[in-house]
């Protein structure tokens, strides 16, 4: 099996094992549902975006990925709290699978946030790591489309199929997929901003950090 995913706040991870172990509980558990959402959505764009921004040296293309975190947070948060709304616990049900589906152990054994990934997606992603850190030159135009795939796959994931969960009526589950819609937009914009146009210790510095992320 090949994910991507991130190590959880020990809050998040907590709430997140709350949830499943309370799942056959009578006590209302839309609440906590709406607060792992939240969280969830915001450090997998910490751990993406905002980490990264850290990482990269200062330039107008660090401006780009600062602005992109900034605003895919923004757009998220605004549209989640749209959408999350007091639900009876058997709605709740197919929110808790999702988070049980979205927890993964490493092969060390830690938890891990994140989702299933195509393996050869994975695979092409590390070999790309393996050869900037390696000091060889890398196809930035190819590295570029590698990311576009995981970025789809992460929307695909975080936003429409955890809004499937939500029992949505018609106008919310339009506002929800013209919101991916947007955010997918973006982060191609961004993607083609950024990866073509770094220069090698901008991509030694991704390449060491997002390598972490990646498993088989």
């Amino acid at each position: 099996m090949a994910f991507f995913g991130f190590t959880p706040s020990e809050e998040l991870l907590n709430d997140i094992q709350t949830i499943i172990e309370k799942k056959k509980s009578k006590e209302p558990l839309y609440p906590l549902r709406d607060k792992i959402a939240l969280q969830m959505n915001e450090e997998i764009i910490d751990t993406l975006l905002t980490e990264l921004v850290r990482h990269l040296p200062a330039s107008e293309k660090r401006d780009t990925a600062e602005k992109l975190a900034g605003y895919v947070k923004s757009t998220v948060a605004v549209l989640l709290k749209q959408l999350l709304s007091k639900a009876p616990n058997d709605v709740v049900q197919q929110s808790i699978a999702f988070s049980e589906h979205s927890l993964f152990q490493d092969p060390q054994g830690y938890f891990k946030v994140g989702a299933t990934l195509d393996a050869g997606l994975v695979t092409n992603l590390k070999q790309s790591f393996a050869e900037i850190q390696a000091g060889h030159g890398v196809n930035k135009a190819a590295l570029a489309e590698l990311y576009k795939q995981f970025a789809d796959a992460s929307i695909r994931h975080f936003m429409l199929d955890f809004n499937k969960t939500l029992d949505l009526g018609m106008i919310k589950r339009k506002a929800a997929d013209i919101g991916a819609a947007a955010v997918t937009k973006a982060v191609h914009i961004a993607i083609d901003k950024l990866i073509p146009h770094m220069n090698k210790d901008e991509l030694s510095a991704i390449a060491k950090y997002h390598d972490g992320l990646f498993f088989h």
